[in-house]
């Protein structure tokens, strides 16, 4: 063999090792996203199986962002915010907390005009078969419900996100 075929084989060995080490790379990587990712719709789907197994008529309640309307007293509902182990938040996280449920409107009241595209609003959501600007925080049928999560992954900013349309059944009965 002449050093020339010894240079070519030598840099046909580089390349070639430089390319699976990438490969290899890019496959952790990939992996780490893929896991974050399934804790991310875990989480969400675990607390929409939450959500449905409580009260339905205490739902907005316990999920609004204003704590003085929670059916146990204030603060002691869930509220909108929650934690998934295993995800870290973004580092520019007001509550450190990287699960968000977001229900219609920010308070105590639910207003079915309400321009949450999000949600799908305006919609009726008492089942009166108007759409109103009334509060319907205690009337309410259906309730559009959003769950995301946000955090900081392997490979950087990353957000889940989840709805549903979650119902009253017994009411329709009646």
């Amino acid at each position: 063999m002449t050093l020339v075929e010894v240079m070519v084989a030598v840099v046909i060995l580089t390349v070639s090792v430089a390319m699976l080490s990438s490969t290899i790379t890019a496959t952790m990587a990939h992996s780490d996203d893929k896991f974050e990712r399934q804790l991310a719709v875990e989480a969400a789907m675990n607390m929409l199986e939450r959500m449905r197994a409580e009260p339905f008529d205490e739902l907005f309640a316990r999920y609004n962002s204003f704590a003085g309307d929670d059916p146990g007293g204030a603060g002691t509902a869930p509220g909108t915010h929650f934690d998934v182990p295993g995800l870290d938040p973004w580092s520019d996280d007001a509550d450190g907390l990287v699960g968000e449920v977001l229900v219609p409107g920010a308070g105590p009241t639910l207003i079915e005009q309400g321009v949450f595209q999000l949600h799908g609003l305006p919609r009726d959501l008492n089942g009166d078969l108007l759409v109103d600007d009334l509060d319907h925080a205690d009337d309410y049928i259906i309730l559009p419900v959003h769950v995301r999560v946000a955090w900081q992954g392997a490979s950087g900013r990353r957000t889940f996100e989840m709805g549903t349309m979650l119902a009253h059944l017994e009411k329709f009965k009646q």
